[in-house]
């Protein structure tokens, strides 16, 4: 909390800007000591809760950016005023059009040949490094070390970690910023998007806040657990934050 504005709840500090606020932001770091940027949604906080190494990642990136429409009226009712939703992919996809318009390079990790040969495609300026590390490689020392590796000897103006929550942030966590510039963001699936692997949901229903349905009938193997689990742990999470502030409200 900071003159009055309140920017925190469920232990995350949430940047309250704009995207085009975000993007001056990112602009102006491009050149300085690496930092990142996570874009935290419903999955995101839930998760946050008992992994450790999610709350360390959260704590460290320079700007956590609200991704979800879901979670940003919990978080107005806490008396967190965003000023707007910045998607991951919405991101994404502004950062890919500048990099091609001003010739900028990027590192990617994750994502597979096949969209990586379409984001070429869409995006020829862009001077793109690209590794795709093994599943389970979070968790063993060598193939963490592959990617940073490979991060240290690209360097690049962006990199994009495409690995999922919570791989990516602890990725982009462990990077030294002694060791190079640039700015890191986890964006997830949002190379399916930028590519069209994957398809967006209709605006109507994303300004509905209905652009999870969407998604989980598009992927419903892959998502329709994880919402479920989300929908049910969220509820007690909330109910648990606002009582707290309301407790907090009382004492003071």
């Amino acid at each position: 909390m900071s003159n009055g504005v309140v920017s925190q709840a469920f232990g995350i500090d949430f940047f309250l800007g704009t995207k085009d606020e975000l993007l001056k932001h990112i602009s102006a770091s491009l050149k300085k000591p690496y930092t990142y940027i996570v874009t935290p949604n419903i999955d995101h906080v839930v998760q946050f809760q008992e992994n450790e190494n999610l709350q360390k990642a959260y704590r460290t990136a320079d700007k956590r950016v609200c991704d979800s429409r879901i979670l940003s009226p919990l978080l107005k009712s806490l008396g967190v005023e965003i000023k707007e939703v910045i998607t991951g992919s919405d991101l994404t996809v502004s950062l890919l059009k500048k990099a091609d318009q001003e010739d900028l390079s990027i590192t990617l990790i994750g994502s597979e040949e096949k969209d990586v040969v379409k984001l070429k495609a869409l995006y020829p300026r862009i001077r793109l490094n690209h590794y795709n590390p093994p599943m389970g490689f979070i968790n063993k020392p060598d193939e963490v070390q592959k990617c940073l590796d490979f991060i240290y000897a690209n360097p690049s103006d962006l990199i994009f970690y495409a690995v999922g929550a919570p791989r990516q942030e602890m990725l982009a966590s462990m990077v030294d910023a002694t060791k190079r510039t640039g700015v890191g963001l986890c964006i997830g699936a949002s190379i399916l998007f930028a590519t069209g692997s994957l398809k967006r949901a209709p605006v109507w229903m994303q300004k509905a806040r209905i652009e999870w349905l969407h998604r989980m009938l598009s992927e419903p193997q892959r998502l329709v657990r994880r919402y479920v689990h989300d929908a049910t742990h969220i509820l007690p999470i909330y109910l648990k934050e606002r009582s707290g502030r309301r407790s907090s409200e009382e004492v003071n």
